[in-house]
């Protein structure tokens, strides 16, 4: 027992999470996470299963890691166009987003890990606003990592007609806007029927 109220505690801690976030993305009341750290209560399977999820982890052989994209994963996942410009492989972050649609409980264990440098300031920022949008949209705190990453000095802007770039910054997430980036949420994230096509 004791082994596995570590093993919650040490994930939950090891992703930044307070047991009352954890109890929240795993769907389980706050006093049983708290009970159970404890060791003052066994967890059923599917509550142990419930709380590994939330973790990222899976009961294949107690707590292994659960096959998914981490955002630290995009960091390499780009390359410059013909005008210099940095350009993320848009597919593989709508991949990461759809992953997360479909899958909530993954969100704190998916940007947590802090990504290796880039290489390019709009990535890092592309990254840093990605990972707070998603601790925001379900409630957690966001990753000390993303807090490090300064704001893009140049502006960057999706391309379009000036009517696209207008409507591209009124769909703006805040957390993108708040880092001299306008690019609609659309760009990434799709609603669940689309992510399960």
């Amino acid at each position: 027992m004791d082994n596995i109220s570590d093993l919650i505690r040490t994930g939950r801690r090891e992703l930044g999470l307070s047991t009352r976030s954890l109890a929240s993305l795993a769907g389980v009341s706050y006093p049983t996470i708290s009970r159970i750290e404890n060791g003052h209560e066994q967890p059923r399977l599917d509550t142990l299963e419930k709380i590994a999820a939330a973790l990222g982890k899976s009961l294949g052989t107690i707590f292994e890691p659960f096959p998914m994209i981490r955002l630290c994963d995009l960091a390499d996942q780009w390359k410059y166009d013909a005008a210099g410009e940095a350009q993320p492989d848009w597919t593989q972050w709508r991949v990461f987003a759809d992953q997360l649609t479909l899958r909530p409980f993954l969100t704190a264990a998916a940007i947590a890990p802090a990504p290796a440098p880039s290489g390019s300031e709009f990535i890092d920022n592309l990254l840093a606003g990605t990972a707070e949008k998603l601790a925001d949209d379900i409630g957690i705190p966001k990753p000390s990592w993303a807090r490090r990453v300064p704001p893009l000095r140049t502006p960057w802007r999706a391309l379009g007609t000036p009517r696209m770039r207008a409507d591209h910054a009124a769909s703006t997430p805040p957390q993108f806007a708040d880092r001299n980036i306008t690019l609609p949420a659309t760009s990434i994230w799709r609603d669940r029927e689309m992510a399960l096509v």
